[in-house]
């Protein structure tokens, strides 16, 4: 006799990616394994290897997914400008993505379509009269700055949540001598308005839009 259980859904790759997807913006990376996603989807972990090779490939598809959904804004002709616009861009996406921001901080994972935010933002650079490898520094500069200032931001936020005292590093700099640490006195309220405020946009402009070298 033919059985009233329905037919479970056609498993494809879309179907995989929307399930993950949902699982790694939730819990981070870290929530994604190739089980976990097979309980969810009501198939076993060998379905999934029919689709995708294995989680890494999986998480650069999502990854290429998210980076491919950016609306880029307009921006102006290329230059010093459209690159440091092409990184705050960079950083508002990723901050509103915290799993992709942990995603590309591990390992050797990369988007192919992010691909065109590096190319743009290099672009940019040697238009400024940036030689080649000159714009290679800048812009992997720019890079590191824009992921750890994002980590710092998080770490700092998890770490200080009902801190109902002075952080270590404000006690160290309240109490600094100046006589012993004067650049440190001098300069204790800047530090303590960047650490609370960090100006992205500013730092970025320091490292992308200096006089050529």
């Amino acid at each position: 006799m033919p059985s009233d259980k329905p037919a479970p859904p056609r498993l494809t790759r879309e179907a995989i990616l929307d399930v993950a997807g949902r699982l790694v913006t939730v819990g981070g990376a870290d929530a994604l394994s190739m089980r976990k996603l097979a309980g969810e989807l009501g198939v076993s972990p060998m379905a999934l290897y029919r689709h995708v090779q294995d989680r890494d490939e999986l998480l650069v598809a999502l990854l290429d997914r998210e980076f491919e959904a950016v609306v880029w804004p307009p921006l102006p002709d290329p230059g010093a400008e459209r690159a440091v616009q092409v990184m705050l861009m960079l950083h508002r996406e990723l901050a509103s993505r915290p799993w992709v921001l942990d995603a590309l901080t591990r390992g050797d994972l990369m988007a192919p379509s992010a691909a065109r935010a590096t190319d743009d933002v290099l672009g940019s650079l040697r238009a400024a009269g940036c030689s080649p490898q000159t714009a290679a520094i800048r812009y992997a500069a720019a890079w590191r700055l824009t992921l750890g200032a994002l980590l710092v931001d998080a770490r700092t936020a998890s770490a200080v949540a009902g801190l109902t005292r002075p952080t270590v590093q404000e006690q160290v700099r309240r109490d600094a001598d100046p006589e012993t640490f004067p650049a440190l006195v001098e300069c204790g309220d800047a530090l303590r308005q960047q650490r609370q405020d960090f100006d992205v946009e500013h730092a970025l402009r320091l490292i992308l839009a200096a006089p050529p070298e």
